[in-house]
C-alpha cells in the first residue's frame, strides 16, 4: 500500500488552503455605485455556451507526441512545461517554507495521484492549458478523491454539490461524480475554461474565481476598469484568504520546477498510462469484477471512488481498471452475471417487518445503512414495522421489470406538455440533460421531491417551452442586474441554467452583465 501522509502535515495543509471552492459563495454588491464598461471577451479557451450546459463530453486526450513520450518521470514532464510567471513576494516565499518543512507531501500527492495523473496531463495539454493546474488538486486536496470538508465540497477537485451538477457531475444513490477523478477532472478543465473566458484571460485570476466564488472576482476585475486599474491578479483586491491560494500553487509549481535547487526530491512517476476506461452500460458487482481483474476489491474501489458501495446498478457509466488489464476485459466484464436484486425492492421500496434492522435490510439488499439512513433521511435506527424505506438504486437495478421502449423519448400530448417514459437506469440528471430542462423543472412538474425513485414505465411530464402560470408549470419574472452578479450565480440562485438565460434574453454567455440591466426569467412554479 501507499505510505500515507503523516495526520499532523495533512491537517496543516487542509487548515491553510483556502475555504469551499466555486461560485456558491457569490460576493454582495460592491461598495458605492458605479458603471460597468461592456468589454466583450475573445473566447480563446472553450466555448462558454457549451461549458454552461454541461454538455462537453470527455474526450479521450490525444496520445503524446514523441519529445513528450521521451520523458521517464511524468511530473517531469509537468515541470518542464510550466509557464506561469512567479514573481518574489512574501505571501509565496512562506508557502515555499511550508512545503519545504512538508516534503512528505509531494511523495503523498503522487501517490494519490498515480492512476490518474497521467489522464489529468495529456487532457491539459491537449486542451493548451497550463501544466501548472495539475498541482491544484495538491492544494486542494493532495490528490485524495475522499477529501472534503465542513461545507460539503468533495472529491480532488472540492467540488460543490451545485457546481458538480452545473458541470455534469452525476450524484445519486450510488455515485457521486466529484470523487469520481477522471469525470470531475474534466469539469474542472471545462469549468477553468468558462473563467478563463470571462476574466481578461488570465489564469491565475481563472483558478483564484475557482477558490474564492467567480462573482467576487468578476467584481473586482469591473472595480478595477471602473476606476482606471490594471486587471491582472495580483492588482485585484480580494479577501487574504482568497490571495493565499494563487502563492501556494505558484510555491509548488517554483519547487517542483527548481527541485534540485531547493533540495527537494522530486517524485517519481513512470510517464505512461496507469489505467483506461471502459464504458459500461449494466449492472456490476465489483467484487466479481475485482476476482476478473486479479486485483483486490480496495484496488477497484481505489480506481473507482466515485461508487458509494461495491455494487453498481444497470446505468451508464465508465469504470476505471489497470492499464495492463487484457484487452478482452471488456468483454469478459460483460459476461459476468447481471446484479440481482430481492423482488421484494424491485420498486426501490421495502416495507419493514418485525425482527429487521437497519444492517440485516442493507445486508439483503447490498447497499449499506449509512445509505439507506441517507437516502430515508434518518437519524438513526431506529425503524417501525410497516415503515416504508427508499432502498437507494435499486429502482435502476431490478432486472424482472420489463419496459416498453419506443424509438422516440418523448410524445407530445395537448397544452403544450410531453411526456417522457422512464427507461430502465434513467436519472432525473440524464432525462433532463436529454429533454434540454433542469433537474428542478422536472421535479417541480411531476411533483417529485430529491429522494424519489424513478421507477422503468414511469411516465413523467416536461415543457419544451414556458407555460403560463395558471398552467402551473412556470412563471415569468424580471430581474434587474445588481453589482457582482453573474450568469451562473443567477442561476444559482433562481434554480435555473445559463444556456436557459442565455437564450431567454438573446445575449451571449461570455460577456459582462451590467449593473441595471433587466433579464426575463422562467421559474417553474
Amino acid at each position: 500500500m501507499l505510505k500515507k501522509l503523516s495526520v499532523a502535515v495533512a491537517a496543516a495543509l487542509l487548515a491553510s488552503c483556502a475555504v469551499p471552492t466555486q461560485q456558491d459563495k457569490t460576493a454582495g454588491s460592491a461598495d458605492g455605485q458605479y458603471e460597468s464598461k461592456d468589454a466583450p471577451i475573445q473566447d480563446k479557451a472553450a466555448s462558454a455556451q457549451q461549458v454552461a450546459n454541461a454538455l462537453l463530453k470527455h474526450n479521450s486526450p490525444l496520445q503524446p507526441d514523441a519529445k513528450l513520450a521521451q520523458y521517464d518521470n511524468l511530473w517531469q514532464r509537468i515541470a518542464d512545461q510550466m509557464t506561469l510567471t512567479v514573481p518574489y513576494n512574501d505571501d509565496i516565499e512562506s508557502q515555499k517554507r511550508f512545503f519545504i518543512r512538508n516534503q512528505k507531501l509531494l511523495k503523498t500527492a503522487s501517490d494519490n495521484a498515480a492512476p490518474f495523473l497521467y489522464h489529468i496531463v495529456t487532457e491539459l495539454e491537449r486542451r493548451n492549458m497550463p501544466l501548472e493546474l495539475a498541482l491544484l488538486p495538491i492544494v486542494e486536496s493532495t490528490y485524495n478523491p475522499k477529501a472534503g470538508s465542513f461545507s460539503g465540497v468533495l472529491g480532488i477537485w472540492q467540488f460543490s454539490s451545485g457546481t458538480g451538477r452545473n458541470f455534469g457531475l452525476k450524484q445519486n444513490a450510488w455515485y457521486d461524480g466529484r470523487r469520481d477523478v477522471i469525470e470531475s477532472s474534466r469539469a474542472a478543465m471545462d469549468y477553468l475554461q468558462y473563467l478563463y473566458s470571462n476574466v481578461e484571460q488570465d489564469w491565475l485570476s481563472a483558478v483564484a474565481a475557482f477558490n474564492a466564488g467567480e462573482g467576487r472576482v468578476f467584481k473586482a476585475i469591473e472595480r478595477n476598469k471602473y476606476r482606471g486599474k490594471p486587471t491582472d491578479f495580483w492588482s485585484l483586491h480580494l479577501p487574504k484568504q482568497n490571495t493565499s491560494y494563487i502563492p501556494k500553487l505558484l510555491a509548488l509549481a517554483e519547487l517542483l520546477k527548481n527541485a534540485e535547487k531547493y533540495a527537494i526530491p522530486m517524485p517519481i512517476l513512470a510517464n505512461q498510462p496507469q489505467t483506461k476506461v471502459i464504458p459500461m452500460n449494466r449492472g456490476l458487482d465489483l467484487n466479481k469484477a475485482a476476482d476478473l481483474l486479479g486485483i483486490s476489491v480496495a484496488e477497484i474501489r481505489r480506481l473507482n471512488p466515485g461508487f458509494k458501495s461495491t455494487t453498481v446498478p444497470s446505468a451508464s457509466y465508465q469504470l476505471v481498471v489497470p492499464i495492463d488489464s487484457p484487452d478482452s476485459i471488456e468483454q469478459r466484464l460483460a459476461a459476468l452475471p447481471q446484479v440481482k436484486v430481492a423482488p421484494v425492492a424491485a420498486s426501490g421500496r421495502y416495507k419493514v417487518k418485525s425482527g429487521d434492522s437497519l444492517s440485516k435490510i442493507a445486508a439483503a439488499h447490498k447497499t449499506s445503512v449509512k445509505a439507506i439512513q441517507q437516502a430515508n433521511q434518518l437519524s438513526n435506527s431506529q425503524l417501525k414495522i410497516g415503515q416504508q424505506l427508499i432502498i437507494p438504486g435499486l429502482s435502476q437495478m431490478a432486472e424482472t421489470t420489463k419496459v416498453a421502449r419506443s424509438d422516440k423519448a418523448a410524445h407530445p400530448t395537448s397544452s403544450g406538455a410531453q411526456s417522457y417514459r422512464v427507461k430502465s437506469g434513467d436519472n432525473l440528471w440524464e432525462i433532463g440533460q436529454k429533454l434540454k430542462v433542469s433537474t428542478e423543472q422536472l421535479t417541480k412538474w411531476n411533483k417529485l421531491t430529491a429522494k424519489t425513485q424513478l421507477k422503468p414505465g414511469q411516465t413523467l411530464t416536461y415543457y419544451t417551452k414556458p407555460v403560463e402560470k395558471s398552467a402551473s408549470a412556470a412563471k415569468s419574472m424580471t430581474y434587474e442586474v445588481k453589482s457582482g452578479d453573474s450568469l451562473a450565480s443567477i442561476a444559482q440562485r433562481f434554480k435555473v441554467k445559463v444556456a436557459d438565460i442565455v437564450r431567454w434574453n438573446n445575449i451571449k454567455a461570455n460577456k459582462y452583465l451590467q449593473p441595471g440591466q433587466q433579464l426575463t426569467l422562467y421559474l417553474a412554479s
